[in-house]
């Protein structure tokens, strides 16, 4: 299939996957964890058995095809790399594979097509001289959760906060874009927005190829994360998909889905007992049949998206049922979907989309997260008046009456989070309060160890030495943390402040940094952008840009593209994809949204936490 510019990211991947099944016929099928998750959205592994795959199983150095099986199907859902070659020998040689078929899913960052079959070939030639091996790239990297939003899986380690050590990363998504570039068969510009973008654009401008000025053309704006962590760690979203992130799990080994295990969907008569049931979770992913709630959880606020729902299940319900509707609550949505209807095919995925939904508004812990959005309003008003004392004072007395008001210290946490990340770097916080500040978290670290999540204690605290010493280390090392939160903006000239104030008697409210740029770049008066960094596509755009500059014409605009690309490295939050759908919904091209992840204000602290 030949992509153009205006192909959804979400038609590229079907298209990925129902071309990834062409070759399971009679195949063992081996997956690593990127492309299973991209699967999980896109089909499910009964697409690879209707396609007559005999097995699927993970690709691990441990695992190995039944002894007569002679095909199979390698996937990797991330650029190729000596680690995933040394996997795929192993189970090569644990196998008795003749025919190979290895399917790059996101290019190749240390590999090409022909030194890769040739690595493979020495392998299988070793069991059988006319043994074969074909290697193809085919995009199946992209996970998408909705026609607009789409996952890059593989990405999804990559910290927050990183001081020195890019070129790790950079490389990675560097060659991620290229591959996706690569398959649309366009020209490019990146415009970047922080230290880690920029280091993508600068790497990236060295490797890009040289391209035909007669294509289309696709640009790509770049956000590091740390610009702005208050869309993460927000407990008021108004995205109903935020709201589950943080009161459900993540559905097993992904970044994009949660998981709601009850009782099975479909009992099995064979099974009397519903404890010998095969306890699969519910999730958001359909597998049998597409359904808009995803699209809706990302673009509509929370009682619109229970609206919607109430609308398409009473319409597939009997006659009585619609007339006896009034107030929408998680016990209706219950009652509607115990009719047998719901159980078919046709049906089935909307019932367990709804019931994970219902799943998270009936959540225990759905009072603390009330709690905490009112705590964080209240100290954003405070931040408004520009007084450390008040805010601080606040702060400190939340620490001490955190176990009577039953808040975690993890909520606390991400609440300091969005105080520093909020304001500006000339707001003060003076050095006695920061001190006072690191004391009390030094010691609710050491009060609340048998509370805390295994993450806070391996990757902030460290489980080797957890002594009041190492907590007071671990305060030190959250308040430099917060620092570089609060500073991430310093040397911009616009969107400094996250908050709006309009007037005295008016409350403050948060304003994301993603929607006053894009605001600001679907402006028809065009304003100046100071803040994106870009790099031209060679020479001749150089030459261009220095003679605009010197007839005084316009330079570069990210909507001078026929499709464009809003990326966010480090993870993505739903409120900010509505934010950008609102912005962008009358520019006049396609917009798409990327990130390396889904992330909730848990998921954001404990990216905080990881070792660089």
């Amino acid at each position: 299939m030949a992509f153009n510019v205006d192909t959804p990211f979400s038609v590229i991947a079907d298209w990925s996957w129902n071309e990834a099944c062409k070759y399971a016929r009679e195949a063992a099928v081996f997956l690593d964890e990127y492309a299973a998750e991209s699967l999980h959205w896109h089909g499910g592994c009964i697409l690879l058995y209707r396609a007559g795959a005999k097995s699927v199983k993970e690709l691990s150095s441990f695992e190995s095809g039944h002894p007569k099986d002679r095909r199979c199907l390698l996937i990797v859902g991330k650029p190729v790399d000596e680690s995933t070659v040394t996997i795929v020998r192993d189970v090569l040689n644990n196998s008795n594979f003749k025919y190979c078929r290895f399917i790059a899913g996101c290019g190749f960052e240390s590999y090409d097509i022909e030194k890769l079959e040739n690595e493979l070939c020495k392998t299988v030639s070793s069991k059988y001289e006319d043994g074969t091996v074909d290697v193809m790239d085919i995009p199946i990297s992209l996970t998408c959760l909705s026609p607009t939003l789409f996952l890059i899986p593989h990405l999804q380690d990559i910290p927050i906060l990183i001081e020195n050590n890019y070129q790790n990363y950079v490389s990675k998504i560097s060659a991620t874009l290229n591959n996706i570039f690569d398959h649309l068969n366009v020209r490019h510009d990146i415009y970047s927005i922080g230290p880690l973008s920029e280091a993508v654009s600068h790497h990236f401008s060295k490797i890009q190829k040289s391209v035909n000025s007669d294509l289309s053309r696709v640009n790509v704006i770049l956000i590091d994360r740390i610009i702005d962590m208050y869309a993460v760690t927000d407990f008021a979203s108004s995205c109903l998909l935020d709201k589950m992130s943080m009161l459900l799990n993540r559905f097993p080994k992904t970044c994009s889905d949660i998981a709601v295990t009850t009782e099975p969907l479909i009992k099995d008569s064979k099974y009397k007992e519903v404890n010998d049931q095969l306890e699969v979770p519910m999730c958001l992913a359909p597998t049998l049949k597409p359904t808009p709630v995803v699209e809706w959880l990302l673009t509509k606020n929370e009682k619109n998206v229970l609206a919607n729902i109430r609308t398409v299940l009473t319409e597939k319900c009997s006659g009585p049922v619609r007339k006896t509707i009034s107030r929408i609550t998680p016990q209706l949505f219950e009652t509607i979907l115990s009719d047998e209807k719901f159980n078919n095919k046709e049906n089935i995925d909307l019932k367990q989309q709804v019931l994970c939904i219902c799943a998270a508004l009936k959540s225990s812990n759905l009072s603390k997260i009330e709690l905490a959005q009112n705590i964080g309003k209240l100290l954003l008003q405070n931040i408004s008046l520009e007084s450390d004392i008040d805010i601080l004072t606040q702060v400190g007395q939340l620490f001490k009456t955190r176990k009577d008001r039953k808040l975690s210290l993890e909520i606390l946490l991400c609440i300091l989070i969005q105080l520093y990340s909020v304001v500006e770097e000339d707001f003060q916080i003076s050095d006695e309060h920061q001190i006072n500040l690191e004391n009390m978290l030094g010691e609710a670290f050491y009060d609340d160890l048998k509370y805390l999540p295994e993450y806070i204690i391996k990757d902030f605290i460290g489980v080797n030495s957890i002594t009041p010493l190492a907590c007071q280390q671990a305060a030190e090392n959250f308040i430099f943390i917060l620092n570089q939160i609060k500073s991430s903006r310093q040397n911009f000239v616009q969107y400094r402040k996250l908050f709006v104030k309009e007037n005295t008697y008016a409350p403050a409210s948060y304003s994301s940094f993603v929607k006053q740029l894009m605001d600001d770049v679907c402006s028809p008066m065009r304003p100046n952008l100071p803040v994106l960094k870009t790099k031209s596509d060679g020479l001749t755009d150089f030459i261009k840009i220095g003679f605009n500059k010197i007839i005084n014409t316009v330079n570069k605009h990210p909507l001078d593209c026929d499709h464009l690309i809003v990326f966010i490295i480090g993870g993505i939050s739903g409120h900010e994809v509505h934010s950008i759908c609102e912005a962008t919904k009358n520019c006049g091209i396609r917009v798409s949204i990327g990130s390396t992840r889904m992330l909730s204000p848990y998921e954001a602290l404990h990216s905080l936490f990881k070792r660089m």
